[in-house]
């Protein structure tokens, strides 16, 4: 049987660069962690776009969570780089659905929402919740979007029928025999927020709503990742509540193409990320020549030591 030479040179010279590989991976590591956009998201974290303003003021950014028409003034709307930039990156026709994730109310423009979209097969603006790089990432005035009917428009428009509950007196969620729980953006929306197969713990409901059919409604503001959202408390596994038709509202008219075209776009200024990041990838990249340079160092000089002990011997 051959025997495994553990204290031969080739052993040696693996077990003294190990530390140098395992210092070189941990500082790859931590250069590929910086070179990743900070996403303040996850199953159970809001949902944010990647853009470099909204990560350097995120502490004066407000959630919106709320989809708007675009409806400028002069029949389109500005898609700026940030509130503090004048780079345009791109002019919308009024009439296509946004989604406003944040905004920002600090400077002295106005009050701003931070939108991500993509192009359609029809080259027409869709939502997008993905960090895809093709996607259209920037900031329009809110002075030029127009909300769509959601959970908030209900409780303005049903303020007076929406009773506030007691957390000793509120209702419970009972899971029906279909084991499945709906989750609706507001009594009678086509919108689903999602299902619930099993419930981890009770479900607070703090407001109620009964609709014209009879049909008692809970509202609850969070539950596990869910937010605002209305279950029918009289039947939580009904798949196809009755709708509550919504009209589109009166939009200023959009702009013809050959107006769009005729506007100016700058792109986005040519700096992409933050000083602060990039001081630290250069950081990282000294550490790790020095690190590499130190191990060798060390390595020579107890190749040194071992060489002269055989000579003395």
């Amino acid at each position: 049987m051959r025997e495994n030479n553990n204290g031969g040179p080739l052993a040696g010279q693996a077990m003294a660069l190990r530390p140098v590989r395992e210092a070189v991976v941990f500082l790859l590591v931590l250069a590929a962690l910086l070179l990743t956009p900070g996403k303040r998201a996850g199953a159970d974290v809001i949902w944010t776009p990647d853009d470099s303003f909204y990560d350097q003021h995120y502490e004066d950014c407000d959630y919106e969570g709320r989809r708007y028409y675009a409806n400028g003034a002069d029949g389109y709307v500005t898609v700026m780089e940030s509130p503090e930039k004048r780079n345009v990156l791109d002019v919308l026709a009024n009439g296509p659905v946004l989604y406003v994730s944040m905004t920002y109310d600090k400077g002295i423009s106005g009050k701003w929402g931070l939108v991500q979209y993509v192009l359609n097969d029809e080259g027409q603006p869709a939502e997008d919740y993905s960090w895809d790089e093709g996607a259209t990432v920037g900031w329009i005035k809110m002075e030029e979007l127009l909300s769509v009917y959601d959970g908030y428009s209900f409780a303005e428009e049903h303020r007076a029928e929406i009773q506030e509950t007691d957390e000793g007196a509120a209702p419970k969620v009972v899971m029906p025999d279909t084991g499945t729980i709906y989750l609706w953006e507001y009594p009678g929306s086509e919108i689903s927020y999602g299902t619930l197969e099993s419930m981890e713990s009770e479900i607070s409901i703090d407001q109620t709503y009964q609709d014209p059919g009879g049909d008692l409604w809970g509202h609850s503001g969070y539950y596990f990742g869910y937010r605002n959202f209305w279950i029918n408390l009289s039947d939580p596994g009904e798949a196809n509540p009755e709708l509550k038709p919504q009209e589109k509202p009166k939009l200023t008219p959009p702009a013809d193409r050959k107006t769009l075209e005729s506007l100016p776009k700058t792109g986005r200024s040519g700096l992409v990320l933050p000083l602060t990041v990039a001081g630290l990838i250069v950081l990282t990249i000294v550490l790790t020549a020095f690190v590499i340079r130190f191990m060798a160092v060390k390595k020579r000089d107890e190749e040194k030591t071992a060489d002269g002990g055989r000579k003395e011997s």
